[in-house]
C-alpha cells in the first residue's frame, strides 16, 4: 500500500531540531520501517510558518506528484494518509468537499494522531491575558525549542477549530480514524518541558491529554487507539530519556494492520 506521512506543527518541514542531535526525521524510523515491509512511503514537507489552507495545498501538490510517473507512490495501490498533530487538519482540509480547490486524489483513508480537531487549550492560552505567567513561559519554551510559528498555532485555537470542523466535512468514500495520546503511565505524564502544559490542560478540562491536545479534541472519525504517550512520543521521541519507553513502531504496525483490512 501507499502511505503518506504528514507532519504537524511540532518541527519544521519534514524534520525536527533537537539541540546537539541536529536534524532528524519527524516520524522517527517510521518511513524506513514501512518500506522494509514493502510499502511505498511519502513523507511530505510542509511550510512551518503557514496555516492550514496553505499547508493543505502543498500536501495535495506533493501527493499528486508522488503518484505521477516516476514518483515514489504506486497509483495501482491504495493510498492512506497518516497525519500527526496539525497535519491531520491539513489533510482534512485537502480531502473535504468544502476545499475551494477541489481535487480527485485517490485517498482511501486518513488516520490522525494527536490532532486537535476541536482546538488546543494551549493555543487559546497564548492570547488569553489571564493565562498564568509560568504557563506562558512554558509555551514560549516549547515554541522556541521546536521553532513553532504563532501563525500556525493560532489556527489551533478552539474557536477556529470548531468552525473548521463544522465547515470542512469528510469526503465520502474515505475512512477517517483517530488516535489520542493520553500521557505517559506513572506520576510524570510527559517530557519535562510539556509538564506545565499537561497540568494546565488537565486543570482546565479534567481530561487526559498528551501535553498539547485533549482526548476529546483528538476525536474525529472512528477512535482506534489511546496511546500512553505524550505529543513527542507519538512520533517516536522519548524526550524524557527515562523508562518506560513508548514503542511507537509497534503502534504504527497496528495502524497498518487496520488499513490492510479496509475494502
Amino acid at each position: 500500500m501507499n502511505i503518506v506521512l504528514v507532519h504537524g506543527i511540532l518541527g519544521f518541514q519534514n524534520l525536527v531540531k533537537l539541540g546537539p542531535i541536529g536534524l532528524i526525521p519527524y516520524f522517527r524510523g517510521v518511513a524506513e520501517h514501512f518500506e522494509a515491509q514493502d510499502h511505498r512511503v511519502l513523507a511530505v514537507e510542509l511550510d512551518k510558518t503557514a496555516g492550514v489552507a496553505r499547508r493543505a495545498g502543498q500536501l495535495g501538490d506533493q501527493i499528486a506528484a508522488a503518484l505521477g510517473a516516476g514518483g515514489p507512490l504506486d497509483p495501482a495501490q491504495k493510498t492512506h494518509i497518516i497525519a500527526h498533530s496539525m497535519g491531520g487538519l491539513d489533510s482534512r482540509y485537502l480531502l473535504s468537499p468544502a476545499n475551494p480547490t477541489p481535487n480527485k486524489l485517490p485517498i482511501r483513508s486518513l488516520t490522525t494522531i494527536g490532532t486537535p480537531h476541536f482546538g488546543s487549550p494551549i493555543a487559546d492560552a497564548v492570547d488569553n491575558p489571564d493565562t498564568p505567567q509560568d504557563v506562558k513561559d512554558a509555551i514560549g519554551a516549547v515554541l522556541a525549542k521546536f521553532e513553532i510559528s504563532l501563525d500556525g498555532l493560532h489556527d489551533l485555537r478552539t474557536d477556529r477549530c470548531k468552525t473548521f470542523s463544522a465547515t470542512y466535512l469528510d469526503r465520502p468514500g474515505v475512512d477517517y480514524s483517530c488516535i489520542a495520546g493520553i500521557g505517559r503511565p506513572g506520576f510524570i505524564k510527559t517530557w519535562l518541558l510539556f509538564v506545565p502544559l499537561y497540568e494546565f490542560i488537565s486543570s482546565h478540562t479534567n481530561e487526559d491529554n498528551d501535553g498539547l491536545v485533549t482526548l476529546s479534541s483528538s476525536r474525529w472519525g472512528t477512535p482506534v487507539g489511546e496511546w500512553p504517550a505524550d505529543h513527542a512520543d507519538e512520533i517516536g521521541y522519548n524526550l524524557r530519556i527515562i523508562p518506560p519507553v513508548f514503542h511507537h513502531l509497534s503502534k504504527y504496525d497496528e495502524i497498518l494492520a487496520r488499513l490492510a483490512g479496509l475494502p
